[in-house]
């Protein structure tokens, strides 16, 4: 299991430089024909994505998948569900966006600005039967809904704190429903050999909205904070 004080651009320095040493063990091969840009996106969001849904959790066909935005990690969460036959519920707070995760496949999308009881919403989607697992991303504002919209003994993998790092726990849904509620931190290299080779058997690609130069990092981050971009944003060298 990786600890945070170990993880790459969190508890130690990422790789926004040119040259690294670090033990060949450090790395893994790319998926055959996918340039550097496109490879770069799997270390962490791709990874998350896949321990989530495969690794803590076993998404099989004719589970649902619940996935909240358009940032990386739940792009390809969509992907990897449809991938293994699930069907894939998609929030977002425009349409615009929400029209291209149906392009990506979402079987259904809600618009969780216009639907404030889009946990209710995504339930009655199932036919009452509850969502398999849901990618969280949005932390404590929107765990209320997420717990609503969970199926018994489901599973919520908690990856984003976008809406702050601490909140009120109603802790009478998790009796009721006893699913598991548990945090995400990127994967280990077996993982992401794996998810490598299912990349290699799959026509799935990275959706990238924009990618800067290594010069103009400050500007990435900047167009990062406005919300504005679909996947990836990445650096050029």
């Amino acid at each position: 299991m990786i600890g945070f004080a170990t993880v790459p651009g969190d508890g130690v320095d990422g790789y926004a430089r040119e040259e690294v040493t670090a033990a060949a063990t450090s790395f893994t091969h790319a998926p055959r024909g996918w340039t550097d840009v496109e490879a770069a996106t799997l270390t962490t969001a791709a990874l998350t994505a896949w321990r989530a849904l495969f690794v803590d959790d076993r998404v099989r066909p004719g589970d649902t998948v619940l996935v909240q935005g358009t940032g990386g990690v739940s792009i390809f969460a969509l992907q990897f569900a449809k991938m293994a036959g699930a069907r894939v519920i998609a929030t977002s707070s425009s349409d615009a966006k929400l029209e291209r995760l149906r392009e990506l496949g979402a079987d259904h999308v809600i618009n969780y600005r216009q639907d404030t009881q889009w946990g209710q919403t995504a339930w009655d989607l199932t036919g009452g039967k509850g969502v398999d697992h849901i990618i969280e991303v949005g932390g404590a504002a929107t765990l209320e809904q997420s717990m609503a919209a969970i199926r018994v003994a489901g599973h919520i993998s908690v990856i984003g704190i976008l809406s702050g790092v601490a909140g009120q726990l109603a802790i009478v849904p998790m009796l009721l429903k006893q699913f598991r509620l548990q945090g995400v931190l990127v994967g280990s290299r077996a993982d992401q050999q794996a998810m490598v080779r299912a990349f290699d058997s799959s026509t799935i690609r990275p959706v990238i909205d924009r990618v800067f130069p290594l010069e103009e990092i400050v500007a990435a981050f900047r167009y990062q904070e406005g919300n504005r971009h679909f996947g990836k944003i990445c650096l050029a060298f």
